[in-house]
This record gives C-alpha cells, structure tokens and sequence, in this order.
C-alpha cells in the first residue's frame, strides 16, 4: 500500500513538473515575442537599419495585412479537420497562431505606424499573464480573461485614436464583434460537448458556463456604448470593463483557497 501511494506521489509529481516546464516554456515565448517587437520597432519605425529595410518591412505588412487572415482561417479548418479525426492538433495550432499573430502586427503597423507599435508592445507582456492564468487558475477565467483584454485593448483603441482614424477604429470594433460572435458560439459547442471540441478537452466538466456568456455580453455591450458615444465615454467605459475583470480575479482566486 505504501508502495502505491509513493508510486502515485511520484507520478503526481511528474506531472506537476511537466505543467511547470510548459508555463515557462509559455513565459520564454512571451519574451522572446517581446524582444522581437522591440527589434521591429528599431528596424521600422526608428530605421535604424536603413531606409531600405524599413521600405521592404512595409511591402510584406501592405501583403499580409490580407494574406494574413487567409492563411490564419486556413489554419483553423487545418486544425477543425485535425480534432474531428482525431489527429494531434498541435501543428494547425502553430500554424494558426502565428498567422494570425504575423495579421494583427502588420496591420498595426501597417495603418498605424508609431501608434500602431505602441499598443503591439503591450501584447507580449498580456499574453503572459494570459499564461499565468491558463496554468494556475480555472480555464474558465482564462477564456474571460482573454475576452475582457480585448474589450479593454478596443475601447482604449478608440479612446487613442478614434478622432485621428474613425474609419479604421470602426473596422477594428467590426472584427470585435465577430470575434465575440464566434466565442459565443463556440461555448455554446462546448457545453453541449462537456468541455470537449471534437477530441481536445478545453474546459473541465462542470464549468461555469454563464461566466463566459455575460462576459461576452459586457464586452459587446461597452465595446457598441464606446463606438457610439466617441473617445471620452470610452476612457470611463475601460474603469466598467476592468472592474469586471477584477472581479473576476477576485472570484477565482478565492476559489482557488
């Protein structure tokens, strides 16, 4: 007996070690993206690097500013195609990831230049409190957390730069939108499915769907207000949208004791 529980106190903590290499692994990737945004911003924007450079840098942004959705929606039918037949999804993952990562970059770059490096140099740091959470905490909150950051980084979009650029804010507030449409709909799939897209587990069973519906519900609700009633309600609708992520915080960080 005593011999099991060792063997299971072993495994326990193997597979504890292993959760903690892939939340550092999460954590060097995270800085590495952070090194490498830096490094765009001394080869585009300072052009410390020459003129030249800077001029090739923006034909690849003015090309993937459309090849990057086409490649990042083919990378997610890859990986759709991969969990229905019960493949390992973690390439069309990848694939999808940075697609659509290479897409924000350069149309951040691209239609806002300086502005546009400013708001890409705090993704990297965001994504690894993302990680944080997705390890340590409930994955529900990660998935709120992760919708309420959008919220936050459209409003203050708009509260930046809506006078300066009305037209490209409103595109940003469309693609919003559509994405808290298609996270709508993909709860509704994983509830139905116990947590379960296709062969891959994203949320334990017994979440706490409701959550992710009214989260979703507040970040279209104050994302339409902001677009509507212009910079300034904006400003004070971010205070709206981070006291319900701090409540957030709050809540499953009791949950945790």
């Amino acid at each position: 007996m005593d011999m099991m529980e060792k063997g299971k106190r072993q495994q326990r903590r193997k597979d504890e070690d292993a959760v903690f290499n892939r939340m550092l692994i999460g954590l060097a990737a995270a800085v590495a993206a952070e090194l490498f945004v830096f490094l765009l911003r001394q080869a585009y924007v300072d052009m410390a690097f020459g003129v030249d450079l800077a001029l090739a840098l923006n034909k690849v942004f003015s090309v993937f500013r459309f090849l990057g959705p086409v490649l990042a929606a083919g990378g997610i039918v890859w990986l759709a195609v991969s969990l229905r037949q019960g493949r390992s999804p973690l390439i069309p993952a990848i694939v999808a990831g940075v697609a659509a990562a290479l897409w924000v970059i350069s149309i951040l770059l691209y239609y806002f230049f300086d502005t546009g490096l400013r708001a890409l140099i705090v993704i990297p740091p965001a994504a690894a409190v993302l990680i944080l959470i997705w390890f340590l905490y409930q994955r529900v909150f990660f998935f709120t957390a992760l919708i309420s950051g959008c919220g936050l980084a459209a409003l203050w979009l708009c509260r930046e730069y809506y006078g300066a650029h009305p037209a490209r804010i409103r595109i940003v507030f469309g693609a919003g939108f559509l994405l808290l449409g298609l996270a709508a709909l993909l709860t509704v799939k994983l509830k139905n499915g116990g947590g379960r897209l296709g062969s891959l587990r994203l949320l334990p069973e017994g979440s706490s769907y409701p959550m992710i519906y009214v989260t979703c519900a507040l970040t279209a609700v104050t994302m339409a207000l902001g677009l509507i009633l212009g910079a300034t309600a904006a400003f004070y609708l971010l205070f709206v949208l981070a006291g319900w992520l701090f409540i957030q915080a709050v809540y499953f960080t009791v949950k945790l004791m």
